[in-house]
């Protein structure tokens, strides 16, 4: 059962949110709330409207809206905007617990480190009386999700349809779809509610060279609904510094920047288990890796800012040595590797022993980050890094980039850091580690003896700020 407060649908659910006990005739409920928005601020009318069209509006609307009943009174301006309103069960106004906005997780199967934050934070959340929240198929209306529907991970986003008024609000993934982003924008603008945002990265600002085409400008969007949040927590330092950035940029438009805090990704692997070794060992039979041979291994999507290409550029110069290794790339999606994937054909049809795989289990995942004997992740730019954090947690030592948030996660230990950029650099690293047994296994101590940060010390950070 929801924890919500139901104030009611249409104008007695506007009233109650404003303190007001509604009247019993309509014509009367009416003057009450045009009395309670004579003089008021925008929040209101927001509420107001919302409730007039039964979706929830953009910033821009509210303010005509508001010069509507300025000018011409609330009986016109409502007949007015009513005109385009969501046909269907009304939505209810309601008020209370936390709202945790986990839409494009809900609908996506995909697992990357975004989508394993978001389920990690929302399903506690959801257990300390938080709901969850996703949007309706227009875009426009925000429904209550159950936690069930939200674990089995399904294509359609179903439940009541409601209107927050004042719940504190946490928006836990990216949002680059333009009709959200901008109705969360004048979400959180209403609101005097905290209001929090995890800021994974701003990778499609800092390198956008790097990403899908299309992205930036989309993500310029997910910023502008950042801009009248209390609060963006992010996963890292090096996150934080390019939040930071564009927070110095706001006050240029007379807007007050959220604050930014750092609150450090959890370092443990919350779905790491000891299951998978058959999987595993289909997986490295099928791709022709033997026992006596060692498994690099690099997880991550396909796409230019993972620098699988610099990764087998490497490998081609250490094969050519002579040395012994197979080399596997786990990646999910991924967009503009045209290269990779030629290059990664290339070395298959000349002998090497490299193979790409997607669709793999967590548990297989977890037993191939076991039977390796190192991974390398050299990435360009990194929010985080889980798979740096994943491989350590396991036990087996990473090559990673000697900045950002990877140097970051290799404070403790564990790692060979590099100059991504730099191919030559990244092979003298693999060709240490595949050769010096002594260095390999003061790595594999230093990655035994990390202190790492869980899933729910991590997630219960989160949930203090936003009750705070």
């Amino acid at each position: 059962m929801s924890a919500l407060v139901d104030l009611g649908t249409g104008v007695s659910g506007v009233l109650r949110a404003f303190g007001i006990e509604p009247a019993s005739r309509r014509a009367a409920r009416r003057a009450q709330l045009a009395e309670a928005l004579d003089g008021a601020d925008d929040r209101r009318y927001w509420l107001a409207l919302a409730v007039c069209r039964n979706r929830l509006p953009v910033w821009r609307e509210v303010v005509e809206f508001r010069r509507d009943v300025t000018a011409h009174g609330l009986s016109r301006a409502w007949r007015r905007h009513r005109g385009v309103a969501f046909p269907g069960r009304r939505a209810q106004v309601v008020t209370g617990v936390p709202l945790v906005d986990v839409h494009h997780t809900a609908l996506s199967g995909l697992g990357t480190g975004v989508q394993r934050v978001v389920r990690a934070v929302a399903m506690y959340l959801s257990g300390h009386d938080a709901v969850l929240i996703g949007w309706g198929t227009s875009g426009e209306r925000i429904v209550e999700l159950a936690a069930d529907r939200f674990l089995a991970r399904r294509k359609t986003v179903r439940g009541r349809a409601i209107i927050p008024w004042n719940c504190p609000y946490l928006l836990a993934e990216v949002v680059t779809d333009v009709r959200r982003a901008a109705r969360i924008g004048a979400l959180t603008r209403a609101s005097t509610a905290r209001t929090i945002a995890i800021g994974h990265d701003a990778i499609p600002l800092t390198t956008a060279e790097t990403t899908g085409f299309g992205m930036p400008g989309a993500f310029s969007r997910h910023l502008a609904a950042f801009s009248h949040m209390d609060e963006i927590l992010t996963v890292s330092r090096a996150s934080a510094r390019e939040y930071e950035g564009w927070a110095a940029m706001l006050p240029a438009a007379g807007l007050e920047p959220p604050r930014i805090r750092t609150v450090m990704l959890a370092e443990t692997a919350s779905e790491a288990t000891n299951r998978g070794r058959d999987g595993a060992a289909r997986v490295l039979e099928e791709f022709g890796s033997g026992v006596d041979v060692p498994l690099v291994l690099c997880v991550g999507s396909h796409e230019p800012r993972k620098n699988h290409d610099a990764v087998l550029v490497a490998a081609e110069l250490l094969w050519r040595e002579g040395i012994r290794f197979s080399l596997l790339f786990v990646g999910g999606n991924g967009w503009r590797s045209d290269d990779f994937m030629r290059r990664c054909a290339r070395l298959r049809r000349e002998g090497y022993p490299v193979a790409s795989v997607r669709g793999m289990s967590d548990d297989v995942l977890w037993a191939l980050y076991r039977e390796a004997r190192f991974t390398v992740f050299p990435s360009l730019n990194e929010g985080f890094g889980l798979p740096v954090a994943e491989s350590l947690h396991s036990g087996t030592p990473v090559v990673t980039s000697r900045f950002g948030s990877m140097a970051e996660i290799a404070e403790k230990g564990g790692c060979l850091l590099v100059d991504p950029r730099s191919e030559v650099e990244i092979a003298d690293c693999m060709r240490r580690l595949l050769t010096d047994d002594a260095e390999l296994a003061a790595l594999r101590a230093a990655a035994r003896d990390r202190e790492e940060r869980s899933w729910d010390a991590y997630s219960r950070e989160v949930a203090d700020i936003l009750l705070a």
